[in-house]
């Protein structure tokens, strides 16, 4: 099962509420890095068969815009992040998870909440270099961080990160071509339990990238084990089959 760190206690709770299949998760608008994590959240719990509703949540009393000129909030199906299922404010019922950047003054409050960093101001190069970076890459890049809030992402940082995306997707397509294996269930399994601690990405990346480089896997068993996967990460590894 999915278990999140509360940012109030310290502890990890489960991310459904016992005795029931249903998640409400609530993010702010106007946080790229909310919305990406409660699509994770989604994607990992709906991997657990939860019926899982993501809604926008009013957050004008933290002090957060529902809305940004920055071009990667106008459209989050261009980061893979699924619509959310309308909205949600400080008068409905509390959500299971509340995703935020600006912890203070949520309402109402949480079962489990979830604090992430603030994307980057206005007019600053990290500003700059999410603007024109590819939407995916910068995915993967925000997945891959391991200390969110200790460096900014560089233009050098993202560019490495679009190579590392165009890589990921050259083997996917060279592993297209191989007849189909069977997955390596105990490699994915691994997988899984990275993402379902705490959404711990950076270590699923990594295990993802052992998989992919191993020669010990068939070339079909890794194709298969990489769309499946994607399923989580969100990166259109497919892309380039047949081309």
């Amino acid at each position: 099962m999915l278990h999140l760190t509360d940012a109030r206690t310290g502890h990890p709770q489960p991310a459904a509420p016992p005795g029931t299949r249903r998640l409400r998760v609530a993010y702010c608008p106007g946080s790229l890095r909310a919305a990406l994590t409660a699509d994770v959240i989604r994607r990992a719990a709906e991997r657990h068969h939860l019926v899982v509703q993501v809604t926008r949540h009013d957050c004008t009393a933290a002090g957060l815009a529902a809305t940004s000129k920055a071009t990667w909030h106008t459209d989050p199906m261009r980061f893979n992040i699924h619509p959310a299922q309308g909205t949600s404010g400080p008068d409905d019922p509390s959500p299971d998870i509340h995703v935020t950047p600006a912890p203070d003054h949520i309402a109402p409050p949480p079962r489990v909440l979830l604090v992430v960093p603030a994307d980057p101001g206005p007019q600053t190069p990290e500003a700059a270099a999410w603007q024109a970076a590819d939407p995916l890459a910068l995915r993967l890049a925000l997945l891959a961080r391991e200390s969110p809030d200790s460096m900014p992402l560089s233009e050098d940082d993202l560019a490495r990160t679009t190579d590392h995306l165009g890589e990921l997707r050259t083997d996917v397509a060279h592993f297209a071509e191989s007849p189909s294996a069977a997955p390596p269930a105990g490699r994915i399994a691994e997988v899984h339990a990275a993402v379902d601690d705490n959404l711990g990405t950076l270590r699923a990346l990594n295990l993802t990238d052992a998989l992919r480089t191993d020669p010990g896997i068939p070339p079909g068993a890794r194709f298969e084990a990489l769309i499946h996967l994607d399923r989580t990460f969100g990166l259109d590894l497919a892309r380039d089959i047949g081309r």
